[in-house]
């Protein structure tokens, strides 16, 4: 996945928590309905959060690598 998809998709994720908190008043009355929808696009976050760190520390780690001889 490229890193531009990766922040996209990060950022969807963040609205979506946004969103879903605004909405929990509205949604059904069922706790399952009104807490499946944070806690997906939280892990969702999470796992592009992780990703993007990832991505960040091995390209800096190669850019700061000496030449080889």
């Amino acid at each position: 996945m490229p890193l531009w998809m990766a922040v996209v998709l990060f950022l969807m994720t963040l609205i979506g928590i946004v969103c879903s908190c605004l909405r929990l008043k509205k949604l059904p009355k069922g706790r399952f309905t009104r807490i499946l929808p944070i806690v997906g696009f939280t892990l969702l976050a999470i796992v592009c959060a992780v990703y993007i760190g990832l991505t960040l520390l091995f390209v800096g780690a190669v850019s700061s690598q000496p030449p080889a001889p």
